[in-house]
């Protein structure tokens, strides 16, 4: 007897029982899958980022705001602190590179970053530079700027293209600084990172910008006092130092000693990483466990179902010369294929998903994110899944090993 041909036979024979378990059990293969690899990602990319920032130095506050907002750009800056903290720095032999970040406009949503040339030389610790150009040329003028991968291609500006920015980190009407036009200089190179949806330009820039703004206001409020005469600021200030030993004595030192606040990024990243999207992540792979037991159970049930209703043709097959181990095969068979095909349309499902997901939305969780690659601990996942699949089909399948054609035809 063709057990193989007649297990996949019976399954075509209860057509939609059978594709509505396969799906509910592909469906609680895809949810795990899904979740780790976005979770790898997400911490990947923090990490990444953070590992080129021995420190970040800003106004005090919370220093994982202050490093999501100058550092990856996903919150609102802490506020800022005087330029003349940078001309310190630079005094300052421990420190080897320095790089100002000063925020405050937007183009489309996407954050114009006002810097220096420091950005240009700027690397990870495996010397990898932070940012890398496809096209054009540096910024080297006031109102000069250079967009990344993301930010052009969704505004849709090309080199030569000018734009003006509004105040604020979001989009809002009204807001537009028509009077300080931009020119696209250049375009970076896509790193999958918070890089590819900033616009870099002058820190020089973004004073002159928000020196009119301050103007008007005085004006406005009958205030004497011009923004000329009051001391430059910037957001933060990225530091790299001699050694990365020195983290903790310099972070004291400047919180204990400064008006402002410096936080490490790999420190905070990694606290965030313990303290809320590891336990994020055990939460949804519980769901997951819940959703993947249950699928197993309906594997189970249907199986179950049809053994009491397929014994007489069991009867009729044991008459026929089928022997007890050829029947429990077959059934068997049944709970492997549907297993089989549930691991294979759940990975379909999770990797098509993400990829779906990166194409459709602008998470920036997404950027960068390999969605046909495999993540640690997936194969657990499918190992897992497997096993209980097969499992379940022991119970009906040692029913059918043990069914007596005499008994079932009496």
């Amino acid at each position: 007897m063709n057990t193989v041909g007649m297990s996949l036979r019976a399954l075509r024979v209860r057509g939609w029982v059978t594709i509505l378990t396969l799906t509910s059990l592909a469906l609680s293969v895809a949810l795990p899958c899904a979740i780790l690899r976005i979770r790898k990602q997400i911490e990947h990319a923090l990490l990444q980022e953070g590992d080129s920032i021995d420190l970040v130095v800003g106004a005090k506050g919370s220093p994982l705001q202050l490093v999501l907002s100058t550092v990856h750009h996903l919150d609102m800056p802490t506020g800022n602190i005087p330029w003349r903290m940078v001309e310190e720095f630079k005094q300052d032999p421990r420190i080897t590179q320095i790089l100002p970040v000063g925020l405050g406009d937007n183009i489309a949503g996407f954050r114009i970053v006002g810097t220096d040339d420091h950005l240009q030389t700027w690397t990870h610790r495996d010397q990898r530079p932070l940012v890398s150009l496809a096209e054009g040329e540096w910024f080297s003028q006031d109102f000069e700027a250079v967009m990344g991968a993301e930010a052009a291609k969704r505004t849709g500006l090309n080199i030569g293209d000018r734009f003006v920015g509004s105040h604020g980190l979001i989009e809002a009407p009204g807001t537009a600084h028509d009077e300080f036009p931009y020119i696209v200089t250049g375009i970076l190179e896509p790193k999958g990172d918070g890089t590819d949806s900033l616009v870099f330009t002058t820190i020089e820039s973004v004073w002159k910008v928000h020196e009119e703004e301050q103007n008007v206001h005085n004006r406005m409020f009958g205030s004497g006092q011009q923004a000329a005469n009051t001391e430059l600021e910037i957001t933060a200030v990225w530091l790299r130092l001699r050694s990365p030993g020195l983290r903790m004595w310099m972070r004291e030192e400047i919180n204990t000693r400064t008006e402002a606040m410096a936080a490490a990024p790999l420190d905070e990243l990694h606290r965030l990483a313990k303290n809320l999207i590891r336990p994020a992540q055990d939460g949804l792979m519980a769901m997951a466990a819940a959703v993947i037991a249950v699928s197993v159970i309906a594997i189970l049930s249907t199986l179950l179902q049809a053994s009491q209703s397929r014994r007489k043709d069991w009867a009729l097959l044991r008459i026929l010369g089928a022997h007890p181990r050829e029947l429990f095969w077959m059934v068997w068979l049944e709970s492997f294929w549907m297993s089989l095909g549930s691991l294979l349309l759940g990975l379909l499902l999770a990797h098509a998903g993400i990829a779906a997901a990166q194409s459709l939305t602008d998470l920036s969780c997404l950027r960068g994110l390999e969605a046909w690659a495999f993540a640690q601990g997936e194969g657990w996942v499918l190992l897992i899944v497997f096993l209980f699949g097969t499992f379940s089909g022991l119970l009906p399948a040692m029913s059918s090993y043990r069914n007596s054609p005499l008994e079932e035809r009496l």
